[in-house]
């Protein structure tokens, strides 16, 4: 026993910080400095503890903290004084309590007291730390604890191990569980389920997976918890097959699947593009008599309302209602998407009213959607109503909205309505986004009125927001558009002083810029240069440059142009193709660019 004790203490040394190795002292002198360190940042914590008082919960035999706080100085104030297991009693009622900070205050008042701490109290005051996101003070604890002769048990590792892999240092954690099994110690199921579930959230599935085998071999019986975290992890890494197995193999050891098991599956089959996989699992598992709730249908229906398989959503649907579930706001919501992604706001508009109707009332994004629904199939008037009908109902628009509004008038051309949406919005303290001076600025620009846009490029940049990439293609463009070379010039070369780099895009539009002005030299230039930037031409960017040359008469250029692109791996659009049609019925002497083609 002193041998397997010794090993231990060995290995937690391994694992403490060295910030946190504790010289030689005495028990006292050590939580002295222990708690003066963190003096003002346990009186921060404190302050901000959630309090119980109040909430009609009852805890032991007290009410409230307060209650358990003058118990506890009581028995402080006691000759002789209870033992430490009757404050240990005291000190789990707070935790309980969540009163987290408070017990690592009590903690130093018993010591001071001269109440002796054993290794279950220690463990609450680790735990505390943990729980206060402070595993590094706990380390230092289990130091003091191996120096006082008190050896850790495994509720010392499990607290170590959870508080690691809460603050997301699972590798830390992992360390410590292997180096603890290599010098003799043997964790639970705890410590088990805890690497586990650190691993899987640190995405490695694999490592969870011959953990779960190692589990097995050590003759731990694994339940469906232990499956579900593991098989969500593999459905999140995209690994659905090998998360089959684990199923499969479950229902072999009949450990029965949950709700969580069938969810995590039918959402990765759903991600992964099988949606009809998905629909016949599950027919099979309502078959079953299996009770799913309604988080599993909505996941099935919205990704079927994604894909436009709007009548297998409604089919859905249906067996649920059949089933004794009503949709919720989240079901409601796919299914108005749905329809408005097909342009169906009809049946969209349906929807949103049967909602109301079942009691259950529309959110900021049920809204949103029928906006968007409504702007897309340029039903401005409708759009504005529901918009109104927000307010009146007390819902707040959010950027979102607005946006979606504003991008709704710049499409029909009604740039001083979105200009009036957006001063809206800004009235109602809504602060305008990089999209939706995106939006402005290209309706602006797409409709000629160049003022306007340069005003609100201004404007942007009074906001305290730079302008982007995006921005300046738009500006660019625009002033291409109404002839202005060279501003659109000026514009181009003053990326790099923003510290901005032109995009592929931009690149293309330059070059389609010079070529409609007739500077098929320049912008071919320009599409050489692309390349010492380490921007590579895109399909795009080649189709342009070759209509450019095309619509210039420059033959044997885009004839040459058209071999590269297609070495390159790229083809021509329907614009370059029919370029080179009117090209050879105009009688073009230089055919040989048409084997292409075929």
């Amino acid at each position: 026993m002193g041998k397997l004790k010794s090993s231990i203490s060995l290995a937690f040394f391994f694992f403490i910080p060295p910030s946190f190795v504790v010289r030689p002292s005495s028990s006292l002198s050590f939580f002295h400095s222990s708690f003066s360190t963190i003096a003002t940042r346990i009186k921060t914590l404190c302050e901000n503890s959630v309090a119980v008082k109040g909430n009609g919960k009852k805890y032991g035999c007290f009410d409230n903290v307060d209650d358990a706080l003058a118990s506890f100085n009581r028995m402080v104030q006691t000759y002789p004084r209870p033992s430490i297991v009757e404050f240990t009693k005291l000190l789990r009622v707070i935790v309980k309590m969540k009163h987290y900070a408070l017990i690592v205050s009590l903690c130093n008042q018993m010591e001071l007291s001269g109440v002796p701490h054993d290794v279950y109290s220690l463990n609450i005051l680790i735990n505390c730390f943990c729980r206060l996101g402070q595993v590094d003070f706990g380390f230092s604890i289990l130091g003091k604890m191996l120096k006082l002769g008190i050896y850790p048990n495994v509720v010392t590792l499990n607290t170590l191990t959870h508080g690691l892999c809460a603050q997301g240092n699972v590798a830390h954690a992992v360390c410590l569980f292997d180096e603890m099994i290599g010098k003799g110690y043997q964790p639970n199921l705890i410590t088990y389920s805890t690497i586990l579930s650190g691993l899987c959230k640190m995405g490695n599935s694999k490592k969870a997976v011959r953990l779960l085998r190692t589990m097995e071999e050590k003759g731990f019986r694994l339940d469906n918890v232990a499956y579900n975290t593991v098989i969500d992890s593999l459905c999140k890494d995209r690994l659905l097959m090998e998360a089959l197995d684990l199923f499969f193999e479950m229902k072999g050891k009949s450990i029965p699947p949950s709700i969580v098991t069938y969810s995590c599956l039918i959402h990765a089959m759903c991600t992964s593009g099988q949606l009809g996989e998905a629909t016949r699992f599950l027919n099979e598992i309502v078959a079953t008599n299996i009770a799913l709730n309604v988080v599993t249908y909505g996941i099935l229906v919205d990704a079927l309302c994604k894909e436009g398989m709007i009548s297998e959503a409604e089919d859905i649907v249906s067996i649920m209602i059949k089933q004794g579930i009503e949709p919720n706001i989240f079901t409601y919501n796919s299914l108005i998407d749905g329809y408005c992604l097909q342009s169906q706001t009809l049946e969209a508009r349906g929807v949103f009213e049967l909602m109301i109707s079942k009691g259950c009332a529309p959110d900021n994004f049920s809204y949103n959607i029928m906006i968007n629904g409504y702007c897309k199939t340029k039903r401005l008037d409708e759009a504005m109503k529901l918009f109104h009908e927000m307010l009146q109902k007390g819902l707040i628009p959010d950027t979102v909205t607005y946006n979606t509004l504003i991008q709704g008038m710049c499409q029909l051309g009604r740039l001083y309505s979105g200009k009036e949406i957006l001063r809206k919005m800004c009235a109602s303290g809504q602060v305008p986004d990089f999209m939706t001076y995106s939006i402005l600025l290209n309706g602006f620009c797409r409709y000629g009125e160049i003022k306007d846009a340069m005003k609100l490029f201004k404007e942007m940049k009074n906001s305290g927001l730079e302008p982007d990439i995006v921005h300046y293609n738009i500006l660019i463009d625009g002033m291409f558009r109404i002839g202005q070379i060279k501003v659109a010039m000026e514009l181009f070369h003053r990326l790099s002083a923003k510290g901005l780099d032109p995009t592929v895009y931009t690149y293309t539009i330059m070059i389609q810029g010079f070529c409609k002005e007739g500077l098929p030299d320049e912008a071919y230039q320009l599409f050489r240069i692309m390349e010492d930037n380490d921007c590579l031409p895109n399909s795009c960017c080649y189709n342009v440059m070759i209509q450019g040359f095309l619509q210039n008469f420059y033959i044997s250029q885009a004839t040459q142009l058209l071999r590269e692109m297609v070495r390159e791996g790229f083809s021509a659009d329907a614009c370059t193709a029919t370029l080179f049609v009117d090209l050879l019925y105009s009688g073009g002497k230089d055919q040989s660019c048409f084997e292409i083609f075929h």
